[in-house]
């Protein structure tokens, strides 16, 4: 009994793990002869997501946004002049940036970055927010009306998990911002109350 017990204890954390190997997103560079491109491998959540190359001054080369489900996207980089550029993919849950440098008909990675954004789910007249602040930044969370006019504001230092519920029952009607932010990033979830 104990060596079934611990098998199936086994399996369900190699399983565990697997599927949460399976979510990472996966980017190949390829630059043979003059074929250069990338090729973003992800599984897209429920409301999809939206894949962004831009340029070094940041204008917008191309933008799609992935529906549900596990995705490969080729990104055909030929005709960019040399230079650098910034690829995204922007789930509900993190983004992943990444800086391509195009230099004599090669493509190279020098940086990826995974940023986690805060979590928000609304209710009926509650906004529920995580956030997983792993550096214990400061973190400052405010709430504006329609008017631009704050109606809540509040400095969150050193928690690493930040968990807030915000209740709209006697709010007046309109659109309101959640906005958070830490560490020269900003966050904002709209929230409307009826």
């Amino acid at each position: 009994m104990k060596n079934l017990v611990k098998f199936t204890t086994v399996v369900a954390f190699m399983f565990a793990t697997a599927a949460g190997m399976a979510r990472e997103p996966k980017l190949n560079l390829l630059s043979a002869g003059k074929a250069k491109s990338v090729v973003l491998t992800m599984d897209a959540s429920s409301k999809g997501v939206q894949v962004m190359l831009k340029d070094a001054e940041l204008n917008l080369i191309y933008s799609e946004t992935m529906s549900e489900g596990r995705f490969s996207k080729k990104l055909n980089l030929k005709d960019l002049t040399d230079g650098i550029y910034y690829l995204s993919a922007d789930d509900n849950v993190k983004n992943y940036s990444y800086t391509i440098v195009l230099k004599n008909n090669t493509v190279n990675m020098v940086d990826a970055a995974e940023d986690i954004k805060p979590f928000f789910r609304k209710t009926n007249n509650m906004i529920y927010m995580n956030y997983l602040n792993l550096d214990k930044s400061k973190l400052s969370i405010k709430i504006f009306d329609a008017e631009s006019r704050t109606v809540f504001t509040q400095e969150v230092t050193e928690e690493m998990i930040v968990e807030k519920a915000f209740n709209f029952t006697d709010a007046f009607p309109g659109t309101y911002t959640v906005t958070v932010k830490s560490e020269g990033k900003t966050y904002t979830e709209d929230f409307v109350v009826n």
